[in-house]
C-alpha cells in the first residue's frame, strides 16, 4: 500500500476495493472494547451522565478510582488513544464500503446498458447499426469510466488521507467532524457517550492557550501582530466564542487586566478620521476597521460565555454558590471591576499623539456590544459603572476628558459617526437593552431614602435620566480634523447610549417575564424624577424627558394605560392594590413632554382610544349599570379620556409640530389615521363585548390588550381611511375634540343597546358600518339624535367638553406647581 492510495495501487475501472470490511470493523470492535475497561459503563449509561461536563475521576473503572492520580490520568490518555483508534478504522470501512457500493452500482448500470444497445436508437423507427451501438458504448463506457474515477478520488484517495491524519494528529475539531459526518462516532453507551465531549474539551482547552499565547504577544507595545497572526485570532473567538471551555481557558490565563489591554491594542490597529476610507484615508484600512470590529464582537461573546452562571447555589437558603467547571470565579469578576477603575495607558511608542490614559470600563465597553450577558455578573458590572461614574463627580466628562488624536476605541459599530467608545456607558446600555432582568436590578439596587417618595429614590435611576450628560459630541476622537468635523457635522451626531437607556427602560418595564412590583416601581420612578429639578422641586414650563427617549416613554405608558387612567380619574376614591400609583400633576406634565413628540404623541393617543373604547363598550353592556348611572358611568371614562389626550395634546402645541401650512397633507393623513383607529377600534370592542369575549379591564391584562388591538388598528389604518369623507379637516386641537366626541358616538352605536329601527341604519338587522354611510345616513343618524337618542348626543357633548376641560387641567398643571 502506498502512501495515500488507500491500498489501491494498480487498480483500475471498474475494480472494487480488496479491504476486508468485516476484519476492519472487528479491529475498531476491539479497541472500543479496550477502551471501555478503564470506564464504568454504569456510571455511563445508568446515571445519566453528562458528557458536556467530563471527568474522568467520576467515569472511570472502580479498580482505577482509588489509584493515585497519575495513574488514573495514564488510564485516561490509554483509553482515550484506544478509543480514538477505532475512529478511524470505522472512517475507512464506512468509505471502502461507499466506494464498493458505487462500482456496484456503475457496473450494474453499465451491464443493463448492453441489453437496451447502450441506448441507441437507429433512424426512422429501424434498430441502430453496428456503428451507431458502438458509438454508443464508447460514450456509455466514458461515463462510467468517469463516474469510476471519481468514486475512487473520493472514497479511496482523498478518504486514505483523511484516514491517515485522524491516525496522526488525533482527535482534532476537524477530524471529529469528518467522522462525525462518516458516523464513525456510534451513539450507543459506551466510550463513544464520553470520550467525544472529552476530546473536545481538550481541544477547546489547547484553542485557548492558543488564543492567549497570541493575545499576550499583541498586548506588548513594541510587537506589531502580522496579519496572519490577527486573521488566526478572529477566527479562534469566531469559531469557539460560545464555547465555555475555551473561553474560560482564555480568560482565566489571560486574566481581566489582561482582556483589556489586548481590547485597547486591537483597537490602536486603525486610526479613524471623518469620513475615513481606504483610499483617501493613509492610515486607515478597511478591511482592518471589520478585523477590529469582528475581534471586539468575538471577545464580548467569549467574555459573556465565561461569566455565564452555570454553577449551583449552596447553603440553605442558597446563599452560596459554587461556579461551574468552566465558568470565571467570582474573584475574577472582582478582579475586573478593580480593573475597570484603574487607569491603563494605551498608545504606540511611535505615535506619541496615539497615548491616551483611560479607566478599563472605557477598554470594557466595546465588548459589552456583544448583548447576551448573564444576569448577576452584568449587575454587578453595569451597577459598579454607574456608581464609579457618580461617585467621580466629572458626569460624563469623566471618560470623556482623555482622548487620543484620531483614536477609536469601539469599532463594534463601524466608524460612521458612531461612538468612539470613549463613554462606556453605551456599551453598558447595549447590553442591558438584551438583559431586562439585570436592568432592573441595577435600577432597584440603589436607594436613598430622603423623604420624598415613601419607597425611596432610585439613585442610579435618577442620575442616568435626569443628572448625566449624553452629549454625543464629546465620544468622537481628538484631532484637528474632528475639530472641524464637530464645528460643521456636530448636530448629525446622535446618542446612542441615551436612546439604548430609553429602550433597556421600556424593556425592563414591559417584560411580560419581570417582576411587577419591580416594573411599576421604576415606571414611578420615572414619572418622580423627571418631574422634579435638584431642589426638590417641580418643573414648571421645561421640557423633563430627554427627546430621544420619548418614543421609549410611550411605549411605556402605552404598556401601563390602565394605571394611567385610573391615577388620572377623579371618578374612584383609590388606586388600586398593583397599580401605578404617583402625583396627577407629575404624570400630566409626563404625558404633556411625551406629546411634544409626532411618533410618542400617536402611540399613546391611539392606546388611550382603545382603553377608552373598551371601557364604553363594557359600560354600555353592563346589565348592572342603567338610566343615569349609565351615562354618569360614560362620563367619568370620557373625563379620563379627555386628561389623557388633553395633557398629549397640549405636548405639541408646545412642541409647534402639524401647524405649518406647509404640513397640511401629513396632517391630513394623520387625521385619516385616527378616525380609521378609532373606527376599528370601535368594531372591534363592541363585538368582542357583545360577543361575550372578555376584554381584560384591569392591570396588566389591559395593557396587553391595548397593545394587542393597538397593532391590529394601527395596520388597518395603513389600508383604510374612508372616515375622511365624513369629516372637515381642522386644526390639531379640533380634531381632538372631535375624535374623543366621535369614538363615544362609534361605540355608542354599534354597541347593540340602541333600538335604530326605522332610521335606515340597518343591514341585516346590524348597524350599517360607518365606513359605508352616505350622506343620508349622517342626516339619520343626527335626526336619531334629537329624538330617540337624546341620550347619545349628551354623551357626545360631555365627552368633547371633557377633553377641553382636559387641555385646560393639562395647561394650568404645566405652567403652575400643584
Amino acid at each position: 500500500m502506498k502512501p495515500g492510495d488507500g491500498g489501491g495501487a494498480g487498480m483500475a475501472p471498474f475494480d472494487r476495493h480488496s479491504a476486508n470490511t468485516g476484519q476492519i470493523e472487528a479491529r475498531a470492535v476491539d479497541f472500543e472494547r479496550l477502551a471501555g475497561k478503564a470506564l464504568d459503563l454504569r456510571t455511563v449509561t445508568d446515571k445519566a451522565f453528562q458528557p458536556a461536563e467530563a471527568d474522568w475521576d467520576g467515569m472511570c473503572a472502580e479498580e482505577l478510582k482509588a489509584a493515585p492520580e497519575p495513574v488514573r490520568r495514564a488510564a485516561q490518555e490509554t483509553s482515550s488513544a484506544l478509543a480514538w483508534a477505532a475512529a478511524p478504522l470505522r472512517y475507512w470501512e464506512g468509505r471502502v464500503t461507499a466506494f464498493n457500493a458505487a462500482v456496484d452500482r456503475i457496473s450494474g448500470t453499465l451491464d443493463g446498458g448492453a441489453k437496451d444497445n447502450y441506448g441507441a436508437k437507429g433512424v426512422d423507427g429501424k434498430p441502430p447499426t453496428e456503428q451507431q451501438v458502438a458509438d454508443a458504448r464508447s460514450t456509455a463506457l466514458a461515463d462510467a469510466r468517469q463516474k469510476w474515477w471519481t468514486a475512487y478520488n473520493t472514497d479511496i484517495v482523498d478518504g486514505a488521507g483523511t484516514a491517515a491524519a485522524m491516525f496522526r494528529d488525533g482527535p482534532t475539531e476537524a477530524n471529529l467532524k469528518a467522522a462525525r459526518a462518516a458516523g464513525a462516532l456510534p451513539a450507543t453507551p459506551g466510550v463513544f457517550a464520553v470520550f467525544p465531549a472529552y476530546w473536545h474539551q481538550v481541544n477547546m482547552e489547547a484553542a485557548g492557550r492558543r488564543a492567549d499565547e497570541l493575545a499576550k504577544k499583541f498586548i506588548d507595545p513594541y510587537y506589531q501582530p502580522t496579519a496572519a497572526e490577527l486573521e488566526e485570532l478572529r477566527k479562534l473567538v469566531q469559531d469557539y466564542g460560545k464555547d465555555k471551555a475555551f473561553a474560560y481557558t482564555l480568560l482565566t490565563a489571560l486574566g481581566p487586566k489582561g482582556l483589556l489591554e489586548l481590547n485597547g491594542k486591537l483597537a490602536l490597529y486603525n486610526l479613524d478620521t471623518p469620513g475615513a476610507t481606504d483610499e483617501h484615508t493613509p492610515l486607515f484600512d478597511e478591511k482592518g476597521a471589520t478585523l477590529i470590529r469582528d475581534l471586539q464582537l468575538g471577545l464580548g461573546i467569549v467574555l459573556a460565555t465565561a461569566t455565564t452562571s452555570t454553577g449551583t447555589r449552596t447553603g440553605p437558603r442558597g446563599e452560596g454558590y459554587t461556579p461551574g467547571k468552566y465558568e470565571l470565579s467570582g474573584q475574577w469578576v472582582t478582579d475586573l471591576i478593580a480593573a475597570g477603575r484603574s487607569k491603563i495607558k494605551i498608545g504606540s511608542p511611535d505615535s506619541p499623539l496615539t497615548n491616551v490614559d483611560l479607566f478599563g470600563y472605557q477598554l470594557l465597553g466595546p465588548l459589552l456590544r456583544s448583548g447576551g450577558y448573564d444576569t448577576p455578573f452584568l449587575t454587578r458590572i453595569g451597577s459598579d459603572m454607574i456608581d464609579f461614574e457618580i461617585a467621580q463627580g466629572k458626569n460624563s466628562a469623566l471618560w470623556t476628558t482623555n482622548r487620543g488624536d484620531n483614536v477609536r476605541l469601539d469599532w463594534t459599530q463601524g466608524h460612521d459617526k458612531s461612538p468612539a467608545g470613549y463613554d462606556p456607558m453605551t456599551g453598558l446600555m447595549t447590553a442591558l437593552y438584551f438583559n431586562p432582568e439585570a436592568t432592573r436590578d441595577i435600577l432597584t439596587g440603589s436607594v436613598l431614602y430622603d423623604g420624598t417618595t415613601e419607597g425611596g429614590r432610585l439613585t442610579r435611576l435618577d442620575y442616568l435620566l435626569t443628572d448625566r450628560e449624553w452629549d454625543p459630541k464629546n465620544d468622537v476622537p481628538f484631532g484637528a480634523e474632528w475639530r472641524y468635523e464637530i464645528d460643521a457635522h456636530g448636530g448629525d451626531y446622535k446618542s446612542q447610549g441615551l436612546e439604548l437607556f430609553g429602550a433597556a427602560l421600556e424593556n425592563a418595564t414591559t417584560d411580560k417575564d419581570g417582576d411587577r412590583a419591580e416594573q411599576r416601581r421604576i415606571v414611578e420612578s420615572i414619572i418622580f424624577e423627571t418631574n422634579i429639578d435638584e431642589d426638590g422641586h417641580s418643573k414648571i414650563g421645561a421640557d423633563i424627558i430627554h427627546p430621544e427617549i420619548r418614543d421609549s416613554m410611550a411605549n411605556i405608558v402605552k404598556s401601563y394605560i390602565f394605571d394611567v387612567n385610573r391615577n388620572l380619574s377623579d371618578s374612584y376614591s383609590g388606586i388600586p392594590d398593583g397599580a401605578l400609583n404617583v402625583k396627577k400633576a407629575d404624570l400630566v406634565r409626563f404625558l404633556i413632554d411625551i406629546g411634544k413628540d409626532e411618533g410618542a404623541h400617536k402611540t399613546v393617543s391611539d392606546a388611550e382610544a382603545v382603553f377608552a373604547g373598551t371601557e364604553y363598550a363594557k359600560a354600555l353592556q353592563n346589565p348592572e349599570i342603567a338610566g343615569d348611572h349609565k351615562l354618569e358611568a360614560l362620563n367619568n371614562i370620557s373625563d379620563d379620556y379627555g386628561h389623557v389626550l388633553g395633557a398629549l395634546d397640549l405636548g405639541a402645541v408646545t412642541a409647534d409640530h402639524d401647524t405649518s401650512a406647509e404640513q397640511d397633507e401629513k396632517h391630513n393623513k394623520e387625521v385619516e389615521d385616527r378616525y380609521a383607529v378609532i373606527n376599528f377600534v370601535a368594531d372591534q370592542v363592541v363585538g368582542k363585548v357583545t360577543e361575550r369575549i372578555p376584554v381584560p379591564g384591569v392591570g396588566d391584562l389591559a395593557g396587553e390588550f391595548v397593545s394587542s388591538a393597538l397593532e391590529d388598528a394601527q395596520e388597518k389604518a395603513m389600508v383604510d381611511s374612508s372616515g375622511r369623507s365624513a369629516f372637515e379637516i381642522g386644526n390639531k386641537l379640533g380634531d381632538s375634540r372631535d375624535a374623543v366626541s366621535y369614538l363615544m358616538d362609534s361605540v355608542y352605536y354599534k354597541s347593540g343597546v340602541l333600538d335604530l329601527e326605522g332610521t335606515g341604519l340597518l343591514v341585516d338587522g346590524h348597524p350599517k358600518p360607518r365606513e359605508e354611510w352616505t350622506t343620508e345616513d349622517y342626516r339619520a343618524w343626527d335626526k336619531f339624535k334629537r329624538g330617540a337618542g337624546v341620550e347619545v348626543a349628551s354623551a357626545d357633548n360631555h365627552a368633547a367638553g371633557a377633553y377641553q376641560a382636559g387641555l385646560g387641567w393639562a395647561e394650568a398643571t404645566y405652567r403652575h406647581q400643584k
